[in-house]
């Protein structure tokens, strides 16, 4: 019963075997007023026979043979009595009965009665021309020999319908389980390395296939995924072999005298630290993707932490004679500022790295379907179209031939903290990166 299949077939027959009672008592209770109104109506037309049989008031005119009738094909027996005004027996198809006073709880001209400790249905009426009635019953009990071939009937009836409705039920629990297995069978054989088009079926438009259309969908984001970790670690092994291949070659000219001691080990010193930091963003990006790490929120003012970024970076910026402006007024926010931090100076480093002659940070206080954003904008050659999103990717080369994880990594804090760093078009005409603070997070 722990398969889907059994839980629905399991609970289609609780709820036909609950309709079959529900249906069997309200039939049976059905049968019932219809029996007794007809056995009702059989024993007043009885009266009124029995009114013919005493128009010359001669009670020997009646026997207990005259009142038959037929209910559904059974031939039945009623019972007489004849009462006089104090509602004792003169006569009686029972002759037991004669001379007894008949004590019992009308319900009308006809109805049920209790009778000798027995319910009777019965029909009475007044004889014309004299002051005695007429009194005819037949036991309630005598009802029940006619419910048995209606009872067959029904039965037969109800045990052919919930056969069809079984079989109906195998077909559409079958119609239901077959592409689950499908689908069971084609995540059992998956496998994202060796996957070749669309290894899940094809689904249509009922909830199960909107299931198996969700698992298309979550197998192009898992091979993609492989993709992109097989092209990751392809462009660090590139990344990493370069540094390393220049230490080794200037190792060698060093021992071959082919540069000067000084030379070379400027040249392996210069190279052991490029490694060395790409090292380091490699684990920060590693800690980013797979360590829930947790990051205390402050109280921060946005534009001192802007100005303290530029700060950082103006040395570089009166080297290279740029300028770097912090725009937007005070605006306090409760964030990690020492992640918020490390995505500004990056940002700024790369802003200063290709711009012409300027570079501005802008605190802007009002955005649409955010609480806050912070700019970084410069008026440098910007992104090619094709590169606004291929520029976060780790170790995107871009179209000067330079690599590097800053983005990537600047993106992944900006989604731990419920943010979102995009590019967008500066309006100084080279690029222009945004932090965005969702709203409510």
């Amino acid at each position: 019963m722990r398969t889907i299949r059994g839980k629905m077939l399991f609970s289609l027959c609780i709820a036909m075997l609950v309709t079959v009672a529900i249906t069997m008592m309200l039939f049976v209770r059905l049968i019932d007023d219809i029996l007794m109104n007809q056995v009702k109506a059989e024993l007043h037309g009885q009266v009124g026979k029995a009114q013919k049989l005493l128009s010359d008031g001669d009670l020997n005119n009646l026997s207990s043979t005259q009142f038959k009738y037929v209910v559904k094909g059974l031939m039945m027996n009623a019972d007489y009595m004849i009462l006089d005004a104090d509602q004792k027996i003169i006569d009686a198809s029972d002759e037991k009965e004669e001379g007894k006073q008949l004590h019992y709880t009308p319900t009308g001209k006809k109805g049920i009665a209790l009778l000798h400790g027995r319910k009777v249905l019965y029909a009475q009426e007044k004889l014309r021309g004299l002051s005695d009635e007429i009194f005819i019953y037949s036991p309630l009990s005598s009802l029940r020999a006619l419910y048995g071939s209606l009872m067959r009937t029904t039965l037969l009836s109800i045990g052919a319908s919930f056969i069809v409705i079984l079989a109906i039920g195998l077909f559409a629990v079958s119609r239901v389980v077959r592409p689950l297995n499908r689908l069971k069978e084609a995540v059992g054989r998956y496998e994202p390395s060796y996957a070749q088009g669309n290894p899940f079926p094809q689904g249509d438009r009922t909830e199960i296939g909107e299931l198996m259309t969700t698992f298309q969908s979550m197998s192009g984001r898992i091979q993609q995924h492989q993709r992109n970790q097989i092209e990751f670690l392809q462009n660090i092994s590139h990344e990493l072999k370069t540094p390393l291949m220049s230490i080794h070659g200037f190792v060698f000219a060093i021992q071959d005298q082919v540069v000067t001691q000084e030379e070379g080990l400027e040249v392996i010193t210069n190279q052991s630290q490029r490694l060395i930091d790409m090292v380091d963003k490699l684990l920060q990006l590693s800690r980013l993707e797979a360590v829930d790490e947790h990051w205390p929120a402050a109280a921060v003012d946005l534009r001192t932490m802007a100005e303290e970024a530029a700060m950082l970076l103006m040395p570089e910026a009166t080297r290279r004679d740029l300028k770097l402006s912090v725009e937007g007024e005070s605006l306090q926010a409760t964030i990690p500022g020492e992640q918020l931090f490390r995505i500004l100076v990056n940002l700024l480093q790369n802003a200063v790295r290709h711009t012409t002659d300027q570079v501005v940070i802008r605190v802007d206080p009002e955005v649409p379907g955010a609480a806050w954003a912070i700019h970084i904008e410069d008026n440098g050659p910007g992104l090619a179209e094709e590169e606004r999103e291929a520029v976060f990717e780790r170790f995107y080369t871009g179209a000067n031939g330079v690599t590097g994880l800053g983005l990537a990594i600047c993106r992944q804090i900006a989604a731990r903290l419920n943010g979102e760093l995009t590019y967008s078009r500066s309006e100084l005409g080279g690029a222009r990166f945004s932090f965005r603070k969702k709203v409510g997070e």
